[in-house]
């Protein structure tokens, strides 16, 4: 190798170990820049949701109601005189989304989530929003409180940016004393399955 190649070999070796914490944060960071996270096919984030997640069981897979697009999946508890329900939808957006609930893609959709979960057009189903928490550094999620027809019932919607695609997600289930399902874990068992490893 000529003095000169040497050279230059030997100062990108020297800057790369600037780069290098004693912890390897930086070297970590800036590795994670050079190469994005990969992203999910509408097709593989569906494939990857699992057959059960916090006791709620898979359900039938159908194309989003226009004029969305993308798919829903849903979910339910076992059969029995009273269960809950979920719905899970993936619309696609691209490599452009970033991870995350902050996005305005993100943050849009979780507002529409909300608005039709608290307005929609069932007139006997009244929710009022209790509480709004960030989820596992992935969605944002309300839970709701409020009645269908006499029966009290809660709910929790979320929304957020996982593997390039927008994730809005829907639980509901009438109230009692232990609650019938575990609505947050139901969510975080969606956010671990469809990140990226």
């Amino acid at each position: 190798m000529a003095p000169a190649s040497r050279g230059g070999c030997l100062a990108a070796l020297l800057a790369l170990a600037a780069c290098v914490q004693p912890d390897g944060t930086e070297a970590a960071s800036t590795l994670a820049a050079v190469a994005p996270a990969p992203r999910l096919s509408l097709q593989d984030a569906a494939a990857r949701l699992p057959a059960q997640a916090a006791g709620f069981l898979r359900g039938q897979t159908l194309p989003a109601r226009p004029p969305a697009t993308g798919q829903e999946v849903a979910y339910a508890t076992a059969a029995s005189r009273q269960r809950a329900a979920a719905a899970v939808k993936l619309a696609p957006v691209g490599a452009d989304l970033p991870d995350g609930p902050d996005s305005p893609a993100a943050s849009a959709a979780f507002q529409a989530e909300l608005h039709e979960a608290v307005q929609g057009r069932d007139r006997a189903r009244h929710l009022r929003e209790v509480r709004r928490f960030p989820l596992d550094s992935a969605f944002t999620c309300a839970a709701l409180e409020g009645t269908y027809g006499r029966q009290p019932v809660e709910a929790l919607v979320c929304a957020g940016g996982v593997g390039g695609n927008l994730v809005r997600l829907k639980v509901s289930m009438p109230k009692q004393q232990p609650a019938l399902a575990d609505a947050q874990g139901f969510a975080s068992a969606i956010i671990a399955a469809l990140r990226t490893r």
